[in-house]
């Protein structure tokens, strides 16, 4: 991997700054208690790349270097703590710093009036015009992942008080979220009309940022939400700063092989045994899969011909399409097995009591999503329709001829 001497130093600068713990002295002091308790992160091989897109016709929000710089700080801590705790070290994605402490938002003026990049459609010209701008700047593009983010319109519908009418979702490894000018961390979990409007907020932008960072959907456990929260991919973006909200296992699985949370020396590793992040197109091999009822259990048993990063694992209802996926239970399986052939398995077992929140255990079709994710962090898709009710406990449920797609 290579990187140019201004790249290193800027990496280095702003790993440097996070490592002391120093949280900027222009700070306002409910961020700086927020931060006080903030860990050592890992150093990062690849930043997210942060645009903040303004139509022609509009300006960008009051004070927004420092208010975004703060959310983004502690969210960034947010998921560092949360990969540490669920096992997978002290890595987060990667933010580069200003000298002042800021995060480096690039600001990126529209063609079009701000009304012309509409919730819906608009993600696709802001995206061309944001990808024309990194054509022109490369040294400014970090990663292949971008965080875009608009304010909101200003007219009767959509205002500071009732933000909206811009893109907000996630769409691949871009995503969108917005701001107004009470988006302000000094709201966070405070029992306000701007409290309560910040955790809306502030839990949707945490939310797609996962989206863009490969992130789908999924829910714990029962004994999971019973003891953490609620899932940030699950309907965490409704509780993020007001009441416990985490990551699942699977989700940090997924995170801990995503290009801007890696450490430079495992970039370097990878990228040199399996080529630059998300450029496999051949999906990988299943040579076996079991799934069947034993007892109280699902129990899925995976066999794949090459070495991988890790398999997931998901169990949902009906209705199966996007954004109707929330309450998809999430397994992963960590570490991989390995046969004497070269060949690795995953083993799930996954207690029927701790899917309460799935009704069709007892009949009726459900669905087995199997996600399966490379070392460079492509990840692959096997969706399996199945009934239990049509299954004697003990028999195998049919999973039919492996159709990977690539993507969630």
């Amino acid at each position: 991997m290579q990187k140019s001497t201004l790249y290193t130093m800027i990496a280095t600068a702003a790993f440097a700054l996070n490592a002391a713990g120093a949280v900027p002295e222009h700070f306002q002091p409910r961020a700086k208690e927020l931060l006080a308790d903030s860990i050592e992160l890992e150093e990062n091989a690849y930043d997210l790349n942060v645009v903040y897109f303004v139509g022609n016709d509009m300006e960008p929000t009051a004070d927004y270097e420092r208010r975004l710089s703060e959310l983004l700080l502690y969210l960034q801590q947010y998921y560092g703590k949360e990969m540490a705790r669920n096992g997978y070290g002290k890595h987060s994605f990667g933010l580069q710093l200003k000298e002042n402490g800021n995060v480096n938002i690039i600001l990126i003026r529209g063609k079009l009036a701000h009304k012309d990049y509409k919730y819906g459609t608009g993600h696709g010209p802001c995206l061309q015009e944001v990808n024309a701008w990194f054509d022109a700047h490369p040294g400014s593009r970090r990663s292949k992942h971008t965080f875009i983010i608009m304010p909101t319109w200003q007219d009767e519908g959509y205002n500071d008080k009732n933000p909206g009418g811009v893109p907000f979702y996630g769409y691949g490894r871009d995503c969108f979220a917005l701001d107004y000018t009470d988006f302000d961390i000094k709201h966070l979990g405070q029992p306000t009309k701007e409290g309560k409007l910040l955790t809306k907020w502030y839990g949707g932008f945490a939310h797609e940022l996962g989206h863009g960072m490969n992130l789908p959907h999924n829910n714990g456990t029962i004994s999971m939400n019973k003891e953490l929260g609620t899932p940030l991919m699950g309907s965490g973006n409704y509780t993020f700063g007001l009441r416990p909200t985490y990551l699942t296992p699977a989700s940090c699985a997924i995170l801990s092989h995503t290009q801007i949370f890696v450490t430079p020396e495992k970039a370097e590793s990878v990228e040199a045994q399996y080529g630059p992040y998300y450029t496999q197109e051949k999906e990988p091999t299943i040579h076996s899969a079991s799934f069947k009822q034993e007892g109280d259990e699902l129990v899925l048993r995976i066999k794949v011909g090459r070495e991988v990063a890790g398999i997931n694992a998901y169990l949902q209802d009906p209705p199966y399409a996007v954004n109707q996926d929330y309450e998809a239970v999430a397994f992963t399986c960590k570490p991989l097995g390995k046969y004497k052939d070269g060949k690795q398995v995953a083993f799930f077992n996954m207690p029927l009591n701790e899917l309460g929140g799935l009704n069709h255990l007892k009949g009726g079709e459900m669905e087995l999503g199997i996600l399966i994710q490379t070392k460079e962090g492509t990840r692959f898709r096997w969706k399996i329709p199945f009934d239990l009710s049509k299954q004697p406990v003990g028999s195998e449920i049919p999973l039919g001829k492996p159709v990977l797609h690539k993507g969630y």
